[in-house]
């Protein structure tokens, strides 16, 4: 009896404290949408450089980092970056975003573990300064497609748009541009499924047939 009323009680702990986390972060966001989801660990750099939509849903250890400086370099670099989780969209435990410009996750699109997205890299060009000092490159922007499903432990760096309904294998490195409805693997990744309209089907690619 007192086993099954200690259950019930961290139990509700539990639901309190989840509650306590989306109220704190969702007031700190630059726009939150109803039913969001936060797990333990969560932290987000400049939150109110953040939009989050309705029904995000954001595990453990997940991090967002709307990086407005870095001041190790000289001179110190600002930034205005813009972090957008549209509807549905799921991060699961480990994402991590780093963003100087514009990072999008699209509706529905889910990130399994450890997923690494970045906008921008670590400058290295002078062999004589230390890379921490050295001032990061802007890349671009990122975009991942609606409906799309990142694998566990992918890297997604540079100016890259993942088109809609695209998978990214487990493990994979993306630095460059996936159309709509393919399948990419690899270090770094290249498609190796498209979907073909006409067969109804996904069907493989050649590698000579790549770009």
């Amino acid at each position: 009896m007192i086993l099954r009323a200690l259950g019930a009680l961290i139990l509700v702990a539990g639901k309190f404290k989840a509650l306590c986390l989306r109220r704190y972060w969702t007031a700190r966001f630059g726009s939150a949408g109803p039913r969001i989801s936060i797990g333990d660990s969560f932290h987000a750099y400049n939150p109110e450089r953040i939009r989050v939509a309705e029904g995000v849903v954001l595990a453990n250890r997940v991090t967002l980092r709307a990086m407005t400086a870095y001041p190790w370099a000289d001179p110190p670099q600002t930034f205005s970056p813009e972090i957008i989780l549209e509807r549905n969209c799921f991060l699961n435990n480990g994402t991590q975003i780093s963003c100087v410009r514009r990072v999008t996750i699209g509706e529905n699109v889910m990130i399994a573990e450890n997923g690494f997205i970045a906008d921008n890299n670590h400058g290295y060009r002078d062999p004589d300064v230390s890379i921490r000092a050295q001032p990061l490159t802007e890349a671009g922007e990122v975009h991942i497609g609606t409906d799309s499903w990142i694998g566990a432990n992918c890297c997604i760096v540079g100016n890259v748009r993942i088109g809609r309904h695209c998978v990214v294998g487990a493990n994979s490195v993306v630095t460059s541009d996936l159309p709509d409805h393919s399948i990419a693997a690899g270090a770094p990744a290249r498609i190796v499924k498209r979907f073909d309209r006409q067969q109804n089907t996904w069907i493989k690619t050649p590698p000579i047939a790549q770009t």
